[in-house]
């Protein structure tokens, strides 16, 4: 516990501490703990973001929240199913897209993680998940047909689409395609930062896809694209296919 105090007051310094924009900070450390392969502490940047939100808020911020607590979730999903702070995440998760719901700037581009948000639930109580899942597919769709150029509803599109296509065993041709346009939108709006974690990890699920859907070429394209932009992401040369 007083480890664990002691690494939050460390973040809350740095970033409180910085003289740029809150959540241009934020995301530029949360890129580098990204790409460290240390999504454990994003849990930790949620309580930073909360102690921010209450000092300053920002709708932006609070974005910025929302999406943290996404992948952090996620990350407990894989690694650590039967924690007990999955449920709490998963409610306030949803109390921040209930909240940005209501903001005209995020109405539209938040029916995406609402799609997100029925998928965590189904994967974390199965007995529900008979209404879950469609819910979840019916409101990815929706987020496409609302607002096609954001960058986000593609890519949470493609996560499902990736998720499905690993459960069934199929090809990963729509993930593909999902996450394809992803990174392109990002890309043509000019969101593709070395700081925008967001971004790199949608890139990385584009070339997991090609690597699944055994386009071995296609994946190392992708893979050295992300090395470009982030030279220190070390774990990519493991993950890169002799030809």
């Amino acid at each position: 516990m007083r480890v664990r105090l002691f690494v939050l007051c460390c973040l809350l310094c740095s970033v409180v501490l910085s003289s740029t924009a809150q959540p241009t900070t934020i995301n530029c450390k949360l890129a580098d703990v990204y790409v460290a392969q240390q999504t454990n502490k994003f849990g930790l940047y949620v309580t930073v973001i909360d102690t921010l939100l209450q000092r300053k808020y920002s709708d932006e911020l609070l974005f910025t929240r929302m999406k943290v607590r996404h992948i952090y979730i996620a990350h407990l999903l894989f690694y650590d199913s039967k924690s007990p702070h999955i449920a709490t995440h998963l409610r306030e998760f949803k109390r921040d897209i209930d909240t940005l719901e209501t903001i005209e700037k995020y109405a539209k581009e938040i029916i995406a993680f609402k799609s997100t948000y029925a998928a965590y639930t189904a994967a974390q109580r199965p007995a529900l998940a008979i209404y879950y899942l469609p819910r979840s597919f019916s409101l990815a769709k929706e987020a496409i047909q609302a607002l096609p150029e954001s960058p986000y509803s593609w890519a949470e599109y493609g996560n499902l689409e990736y998720c499905y296509a690993l459960f069934i065993n199929k090809n990963f041709n729509t993930a593909i395609e999902a996450f394809s346009k992803a990174a392109y939108l990002f890309e043509t709006q000019n969101l593709a930062s070395s700081c925008n974690w967001y971004y790199l990890n949608t890139l990385l699920f584009l070339a997991k896809s090609y690597e699944d859907n055994k386009q071995y070429a296609d994946a190392n394209k992708i893979y050295d694209k992300i090395l470009a932009i982030r030279p220190d992401y070390q774990a990519i040369h493991r993950w890169k296919h002799s030809l």
